[in-house]
């Protein structure tokens, strides 16, 4: 008797743990749930009601300074970390982790492994995510557009990071704030404000067939669509973001995937920056456009 009272106890409170999971699953998807907004159009962003005036154009044909955040910061006696430095204001893009970046091929190249002399990866047990800013601080309302290709990637997940600032204000790159080195916390819950937007994945299929913006630092979900990115992986998809204010659009292949409006404040002129995590085999990035918008 007392073994089936122990063994009625024990499932019990396996049924207890799991409902209490259950319940706390429900509600973190219940609290993101209040700022979903489901897809409005099947069309293209409608731009007749704006001015595009060319603010940025890479077609990646010709070599490109490339800097790496790891050359402009030191560890502390105490393990933290802090920055020595400034990007060359030469250079064209700053990258963030321990992975390969390049331009060749007419490509921006993206690997979590390193290359070679050659532009091969370098085969390493040690992968990394990697962040790759512009140099410019682009407007507060701006269209950007960019080709992108997982390259047969199954696994791993892009980003696009736009409005990047600290959160007092300052360059993501001024000396008193502390180093990213890839480490994705550090951009959705640190020290710099952004809206980001996830919108290719093969990490789980939850992922894959969605899109999701998020606004900056908070992690707070305020947008999701469908990712119209699932599908073959040795493809190229198109990804065009139009932000006028606090209203943002997101356009994948030809087709707005959500519209959604900041109700607090939204973020102004900043750094524009793609991250990709370790698990993809190889990005590339091709045909960067931005355009400052004003009204008609």
């Amino acid at each position: 008797m007392k073994r089936v009272r122990e063994l009625t106890q024990r499932r019990v409170t396996c049924l207890a743990t799991t409902l209490i999971i259950v319940l706390a699953t429900a509600s973190a998807f219940s609290q993101d749930a209040a700022f979903i907004q489901s897809p409005v159009t099947d069309s293209s962003i409608d731009l007749s009601h704006f001015k595009l005036h060319s603010a940025y154009s890479n077609d990646f044909r010709k070599s490109q300074k490339i800097a790496f955040e790891k050359d402009f910061i030191a560890r502390n006696s105490d393990g933290t970390w802090r920055r020595t430095g400034k990007p060359d204001t030469n250079t064209e893009w700053i990258a963030e982790g321990n992975g390969g970046v390049d331009v060749r091929d007419g490509r921006l190249r993206a690997s979590p492994l390193r290359f070679d002399a050659k532009g091969d990866q370098i085969s390493s047990k040690d992968r990394s995510h990697l962040v790759i800013w512009n140099k410019h601080i682009f407007p507060a309302d701006f269209l950007v557009e960019f080709d992108m290709s997982p390259n047969g990637s199954t696994n791993g997940l892009t980003i696009i990071f736009v409005c990047a600032t600290g959160t007092h204000g300052e360059d993501i790159f001024d000396l008193s704030l502390p180093p990213r080195q890839g480490d994705y916390k550090t951009y959705h819950s640190g020290e710099i404000a952004n809206y980001s937007d996830s919108y290719w994945s093969r990490n789980t299929e939850a992922e894959s067939v969605s899109n999701r913006m998020r606004k900056n630092p908070g992690f707070t979900l305020v947008a999701e669509g469908n990712s119209l990115t699932t599908g073959p992986t040795d493809v190229t998809h198109h990804v065009r973001m139009l932000k006028v204010g606090g209203h943002i659009e997101m356009e994948t292949n030809g087709k707005v995937i959500f519209k959604w409006d900041d109700p607090g404040r939204p973020l102004g002129a900043g750094r524009i920056g793609f991250r990709s995590m370790e698990g993809v085999s190889l990005i590339t990035y091709d045909n960067l456009k931005v355009w400052k918008v004003s009204a008609k």
